[in-house]
């Protein structure tokens, strides 16, 4: 009976240990928790790297900064937009950078925002505006805005800045529709800002998954941002504004 009960006691702690084991596995190496230290990711369709930065305009280059220098790194990755919500909701990114808060499901947004404004480009030496007939290319997830030319406007659409611009050079569009920054990073002096009003404007919020550690981050970035309210834009500043562009 004595080897009876020694049997028993045995398998009692065996089964213990394996518990115990268990749990210590499970917490060191079982589901993943989000810390302090872990990178946050944001998608986006822009490349933020240091020739970027070098022609940023003030408050987009400080939106940036802000968000690289928070607490928690943040890592970007370049997405197309109409994978953002793909890759919110798979969990392939933490965050994305876009115009429109109200598609993705389960996020929370930053009231912290950055514009970019898109314009019309031309060669040097031709005004766009006195041409009776236009070539205009654009990218194709941009919406096409209405363009104070006198000439009639043929549209094309185009996969890249970089398409647009080669074109433009060699002369077979009259114009490309494109942000300044971006623009004036191909370092092309015979491409010029033609004499018009911005015609597609776009302002972009951190927009992140709906968890509270990346609730704390966004509320992070908006402090160091000092913004305040619930920064929603003014009824004045909502003129030639697109959403779900970006």
């Amino acid at each position: 009976m004595q080897g009876v009960q020694v049997i028993r006691n045995t398998r009692h702690t065996m089964r213990w240990m394996a518990v115990l084991t268990g749990s210590i596995l499970v917490l060191g190496f079982g589901v993943p928790v989000a810390k302090a230290s872990d990178a946050v990711r944001v998608a986006t369709n822009i490349v933020f790297n240091p020739n970027w930065g070098r022609h940023a305009l003030p408050g987009q280059r400080k939106f940036i900064t802000r968000l690289q220098a928070q607490v928690r790194p943040v890592a970007f990755d370049v997405f197309p937009y109409n994978r953002f919500g793909e890759a919110l909701d798979s969990e392939l990114t933490d965050c994305v950078l876009a115009s429109d808060p109200i598609k993705f499901e389960n996020t929370i947004a930053s009231a912290s925002k950055v514009r970019f404004e898109l314009r019309v480009f031309q060669r040097a030496g031709i005004d766009i505006r006195t041409l009776p007939n236009v070539d205009i290319g654009i990218l194709a997830n941009l919406p096409r805005p209405e363009l104070p030319l006198r000439g009639e406007v043929a549209w094309h659409d185009l996969s890249s800045l970089e398409q647009a611009v080669d074109l433009l050079v060699a002369g077979r569009l009259t114009g490309i529709i494109g942000d300044s920054t971006n623009i004036r990073m191909f370092g092309r002096t015979d491409i010029v800002e033609a004499d018009l009003p911005p015609v597609i404007v776009v302002d972009l919020s951190l927009i992140c998954r709906d968890t509270e550690p990346l609730r704390e981050f966004v509320s992070g970035f908006d402090l160091s941002m000092g913004v305040s309210g619930s920064g929603q834009l003014k009824p004045s500043d909502t003129h030639h504004m697109a959403n779900n562009v970006w």
